[in-house]
């Protein structure tokens, strides 16, 4: 079937449903950009001129355009929470952006690494584990192409540049390499110092390279930055650098609160390896997507309507001037995904087409070798109708439930830390029955493209809810009746801490 034809029989059969236009379009088609008199002169994608008519059509008669997906190497889509909000008052409703990196294209291989590893060699690393650390760091040292940077850094009590930053080929490999050979343990622990010292060293490499800092630590911050914020602006500043930090936490004695808030704000990864012999998979992981990169430096502005206002952006950073706010997302490699959801409030209006934002991405293609920018809009129908308002999107509210279990998660982990068990199972088991019923409604709501996907969601959530609660329970199980925080000091206690901090990433936010 031509599509044209498909879409005209799906606007028609499913009542000129807007999610017909995402479910149809085919990958890389805009969907299409609604001009509104009077508004914010929004940048449009281009639209494939096959298609253009019919989709014009198609929005005319539904009177908005609550979704649209736009791009080529990294794909944006935007879907409002509410397609119909009510008319005559001020309502709230949600944007969500997935930004997803295309699988089956091929990376930019002449896209070069710049790479530092950041060793804890503290005392407490000492044996086994730094013989560990020092064979996934060669691993990873011996896959790294010719062309490509790498340094390392060691850090106790203050930090040590075991090797410079190094353009690695045939004639210098095994000279780096031999560099790893004289880390020792001993002293503190300064985990700041070490990424740091990394970030100067990044600074003087090739322009263009794909950046990273790849951080292992097995123990608290007893000297140095310390708090949670000031690891996270630590990670702002990588991020304003181009640079990514991926933390690694070994064992059950590191701080994952600041290991996680250093990643996640300067749009890495954070892992959590109970056993050091795990570090190699970890190492192997971070070599993959370091060099599938297909695109960096991807940012994402919205344009806000005029008199539309952000009560909230979900769990990523970002920046306001305005009325547009700018989100980082960096670096991506293939198959990657990567989301923001905003809370808006809208102002009342007369019933009919009320704009509401626009998104536009820019970053760089590495596949194309050139800059990538791809855009959409998102209108939203005022009515007067209570019987025609919409409930909320099913796609935005399983992105809102992960944001919600991503807090639950991070909340039970504090609750448990300070010795409350009961609180932090109570949170477990009321955020988990809350899940359930969400799974529910929006399963029944979702439509069929996206049912399969989102029920896979829920259920990654309920998984996690379910292992923190068995975590816990076995850990107050086995831990002595006089002593109410012996469960938080138990390794059992601390390792489920870590699993849920892990977790926390592997939701995918």
């Amino acid at each position: 079937m031509k599509l044209s034809t498909a879409i005209v029989c799906s606007a028609f059969g499913m009542a000129l449903s807007s999610v017909s236009v995402w479910a149809l379009v085919p990958a890389g088609t805009p969907a299409p950009a609604v001009a509104t008199p009077g508004a914010k002169p929004w940048a449009s994608a281009k639209i494939d001129p096959g298609t253009s008519a019919v989709l014009a059509d198609l929005v005319g008669l539904t009177g908005a355009a609550s979704e649209f997906t736009s791009g080529s190497t990294l794909m944006l889509s935007g879907r409002l929470g509410h397609p119909t909000l009510a008319a005559g008052r001020d309502t709230e409703t949600y944007v969500f952006l997935d930004v997803t990196a295309q699988s089956e294209v091929t990376s930019g291989s002449g896209t070069p690494v710049n790479l530092s590893i950041v060793l804890d060699r503290s005392g407490s690393m000492q044996g086994q584990r730094m013989e560990n650390a020092i064979a996934a760091a060669s691993g990873m040292m011996r896959r790294l192409r010719d062309g490509d940077t790498v340094s390392v850094v060691g850090y106790n009590t203050s930090t040590q540049v075991f090797l410079p930053p190094t353009r690695l080929d045939a004639g210098n490999r095994e000279n780096a390499l031999a560099s790893l050979r004289g880390i020792d343990a001993q002293g503190n622990t300064c985990v700041s110092c070490g990424v740091e010292t990394a970030m100067d060293l990044l600074a003087r490499g090739t322009t263009g390279a794909v950046q990273r800092i790849l951080l292992l630590s097995d123990g608290e911050a007893n000297t140095g930055v310390r708090d949670v914020e000031g690891f996270r602006r630590i990670g702002d500043r990588a991020r304003g650098m181009e640079t990514s930090v991926s933390s690694i936490g070994v064992d059950v004695d590191y701080n994952e609160r600041v290991l996680f808030a250093l990643s996640q704000s300067s749009n890495g990864r954070h892992y959590f390896v109970d056993d050091p012999s795990g570090l190699p998979r970890i190492f192997d992981d971070e070599f993959q997507s370091l060099v599938t990169t297909v695109a960096s430096n991807a940012a994402v502005e919205i344009d806000l309507a005029p008199g539309v206002t952000v009560e909230q952006v979900f769990d990523r950073t970002f920046e306001q001037r305005g009325d547009r706010v700018s989100v980082p997302f960096g670096a991506f490699s293939a198959g990657d995904e990567k989301t923001v959801l905003l809370r808006l409030r809208v102002p009342a209006g007369e019933a009919g087409r009320r704009p509401i934002a626009s998104a536009r991405m820019r970053y760089q293609d590495l596949v194309l070798g050139k800059p990538g920018d791809c855009s959409g809009e998102l209108v939203a129908m005022l009515s007067k109708d209570a019987s025609e308002l919409s409930p909320l999107d099913a796609v935005v509210e399983t992105r809102l439930a992960r944001s919600e279990t991503v807090a639950a998660l991070s909340l039970a982990n504090e609750q448990f830390a300070r010795g409350d068990i009961s609180a932090a199972r109570g949170t477990i088991d009321d955020n988990r029955g809350r899940i359930r019923s969400r799974s529910a409604e929006a399963s029944a709501r979702a439509p069929s493209p996206f049912k399969a996907k989102l029920e896979a969601d829920f259920e990654r959530q309920i998984d996690a809810f379910d292992d923190a609660d068995k975590g816990f329970g076995n850990a107050a199980a086995q831990a002595p009746s006089a002593s109410p925080g012996g469960a938080a000091e138990s390794r059992d206690g601390k390792r489920q801490v870590r699993v849920n901090a892990d977790n926390l990433d592997n939701l995918g936010l």
